[in-house]
């Protein structure tokens, strides 16, 4: 059915395809990062009209970004056109001599509104190709209002949704993945009354059965601070304070950090199911070591290539660590693969469905009572298409939360050091002041202590890790949090080029441990 927006919207489509000035306008929103670039080739494979009001149409369109680096990914890209500015970062346009407005659809309340409505219907919204946008939810009622959750770095666009019944967390994902098996997760550990997972309220998806493309998840809202924010937080309000320092802080974290252990080791057998299906563990074969050493390996050649060209920044500063950083790495490249190579023990061991990016953010400590519930079950969302969601030893969860506690310590002290060059902590004793220092050594230990109290805790509750050699588990955590840095370190030269100094300094650690056989 025609309506007052189909030159608007095909002015729209025309833009995403062509027009370079509306690539640099996507370019720009915060989910972006560096994924749509001049080099990108967009295609726009479908669309449909959501809803519409007299000045505003809500239009769904998912374009297929190919680069050649990183090939081809599908966008989801929900957009408000307008005949009215109603944004001020609004991109303008002209359809039939008429100006309209292009606008991020996630941040009107009209697109919450809709979706509310969609939940609450169960509505199957056809599109342009013939396929259909599915909602599929329960416990959702009339829609009362609706923000955006404030966020730093991210490629998901997060809504706060408030209904009559309680308030709702839209989870609209921008870059999708057949794999992406989120709602699936969520609906299980809901069916099985796991306690550290907000409760599932529904999906919305493109298609059907288990090829769909899902755009976005529903849970219920849970008043609560991330790990990672309410350890930096204390810590940095511990520290600041020059009499009485609060030593009840340090103590509540190891409890934290116990707890953490003992709950993902119940996450893990939660998603474990003996019938066989998509819940059943798997062996880990060789192929899986050589494809695991492979991607690795490849991240580690995509950041020397990075750490090359910022050699050639303007900024001298820049430049000089991109040339000392890459200069270490390749000296660190033997140890580094050695490491690598830790785990092929666990070839023949098992690998299963496993939270796949799981670090402190990832998990809510709940204001009321402080239990942990675990979020973003999508995977890593620098993988290759497929990869998110595969199966993995349950121990790679565990080396990736360790690297979370080397964030804390270099996020908590770079506060405490401002002064010094590329927020970098420079190695020479004596440098610092006195209680910098001495605030260095303490978070130092306190990372360690935090690090063995989780993995201690984990291993003793874990039924899918069986050993009872602490030293081959400890070789094992240390081959995946190497994974895990190695990871770390392209997304940072890629996305925050400020923070690649920690992974680095992960890397060297583990490389150092390794070669000399402490691990």
């Amino acid at each position: 059915m025609a309506t007052r927006f189909d030159d608007a919207i095909a002015a729209t489509d025309r833009a995403l395809r062509a027009s370079r000035p509306m690539r640099t306008w996507l370019g720009s929103l915060r989910w972006c990062g560096d994924s749509i670039r001049g080099t990108t080739r967009l295609a726009v494979k479908d669309r449909a009209l959501l809803s519409e009001t007299g000045i505003e149409a809500i239009v769904f369109f998912l374009l297929q970004a190919t680069d050649p680096d990183t090939g081809a990914r599908p966008i989801q890209l929900p957009l408000s056109i307008a005949s009215a500015r109603l944004d001020p970062t609004a991109f303008e346009l002209e359809a039939d001599r008429h100006r309209f407005y292009v606008m991020e659809a996630e941040r009107r309340e009209s697109f919450a509104r809709f979706v509310v409505d969609a939940f609450r219907r169960a509505a199957k919204v056809p599109t342009e190709s013939g396929d259909s946008l599915n909602f599929h939810g329960e416990g959702i009622s009339a829609f009362r209002g609706a923000s955006p959750i404030p966020g730093g770095d991210t490629s998901n666009v997060v809504l706060r949704i408030t209904t009559g019944s309680g308030d709702v967390v839209l989870k609209s994902y921008k870059f999708l993945d057949t794999g992406n098996r989120e709602p699936d997760i969520l609906a299980r550990l809901h069916a099985r009354k796991f306690p550290h997972v907000a409760r599932f309220l529904g999906e919305v998806a493109l298609g059907r059965g288990v090829d769909r493309l899902v755009l976005g998840v529903a849970t219920e809202h849970i008043e609560a601070d991330d790990l990672f924010a309410w350890l930096y937080d204390g810590w940095r309000h511990t520290l600041d304070r020059e009499v009485n320092p609060n030593e009840d802080f340090e103590e509540a974290t190891l409890d934290v950090a116990a707890d953490l252990g003992e709950a993902t080791a119940a996450l893990h057998d939660a998603l474990v199911d003996r019938h066989p299906g998509f819940w059943h563990p798997e062996p880990f074969t060789e192929e899986d070591f050589r494809g695991m050493f492979k991607s690795a390996t490849r991240s580690l050649g995509a950041a020397l290539r990075r750490l090359g060209q910022l050699a050639h920044a303007e900024e001298p500063s820049l430049a000089e660590s991109a040339r000392m950083a890459r200069t270490r790495l390749l000296e660190l490249r033997a140890p580094i693969e050695e490491t690598l190579r830790h785990l092929e023990a666990h070839v023949g061991g098992v690998k299963s469905v496993i939270h796949s990016d799981l670090h402190l953010a990832q998990v809510l400590r709940q204001r009321a009572d402080g239990v942990l519930l675990f979020i973003d079950f999508e995977g890593e969302p620098e993988r290759a298409l497929g990869e998110r969601g595969r199966k993995l030893p349950p121990l790679r969860d565990v080396g990736s939360m360790v690297r979370s506690f080397a964030y804390v310590r270099n996020y908590v002290i770079r506060d405490l050091v401002r002064d010094v060059a590329n927020s970098t902590l420079p190695s020479e004793p004596g440098v610092l002041l006195g209680p910098q220092e001495a605030a260095v050594d303490r978070m130092r230990g306190w990372e360690e202590d935090m690090v063995g109290r989780f993995t201690g805790t984990y291993l003793s509750h874990s039924t899918l890790h069986h050993t009872g050699d602490a030293k081959e588990a400890g070789r094992l955590i240390h081959g995946w949090a190497m994974e895990k840095a190695l990871y770390e370190l392209e997304y940072e030269l890629k996305h925050r080029v400020a923070n690649f100094p920690i992974p680095l300094e992960g890397i060297a650690a583990l490389a150092g441990a390794s070669h000399s056989g402490t691990d």
